[in-house]
């Protein structure tokens, strides 16, 4: 009798797993669950600062040089509008991984929205040095603010490519 007790659990088992095999394949999977809508968003978050060449830039730049505002004008979109739930992703590692990346790209955006100021004449560059300061040395004050920035540069960068790397993981095959 116990036998034929082990032998229907076994089965029971086996039915079991069978009728949520989808469901056990998917907890098993190392992509998971894939949803359109993180699909999408990654897509966007590629766009505005991988494809814009915006974190290539920032990994090598030294903020005490001008930019051009093109690199500054997708982060600034990103720090602006990234912050609401519309820009969640609903698997919980990603979204996860985006909070830090956002958190980082949030404090180094605002550092140089502080420390910088368009320069030029028609103001497609931005700079720590303004215009109107004289010829000659870079006064200390310039050159901590671009330190300020340099700073937040790798811890920005870190999380973002831990970000991308993961959701390269688990959006792969579905991610051009």
């Amino acid at each position: 009798m116990d036998n034929l007790l082990v032998i229907a659990t076994i089965l029971g088992g086996i039915a079991a797993i069978g009728y949520f095999w989808d469901k056990v394949r998917a907890l098993f999977s190392r992509g998971g669950k894939r949803s359109q809508h993180d699909i999408d968003l990654y897509k966007r978050y590629r766009e505005l600062i991988v494809d814009s060449g915006v974190a290539d830039f920032y990994r090598g730049h030294d903020f005490l040089g001008a930019f051009e505002s093109a690199y500054w004008s997708p982060f600034s979109r990103y720090v602006d509008s990234w912050g609401t739930i519309d820009h969640e992703f609903i698997d919980p590692l990603l979204n996860k991984a985006h909070r830090e990346v956002y958190e980082k790209a949030l404090e180094l955006g605002r550092t140089i929205a502080k420390n910088t100021v368009p320069i030029g004449a028609t103001g497609h560059l931005r700079s720590v040095k303004p215009d109107y300061l004289p010829a000659g040395p870079t006064p200390d004050h310039i050159k901590a603010e671009a330190m300020e920035i340099n700073s937040l540069v790798p811890s920005f960068t870190l999380a973002h490519e831990r970000f991308v790397r993961l959701a390269n993981r688990r959006l792969r095959d579905v991610v051009a």
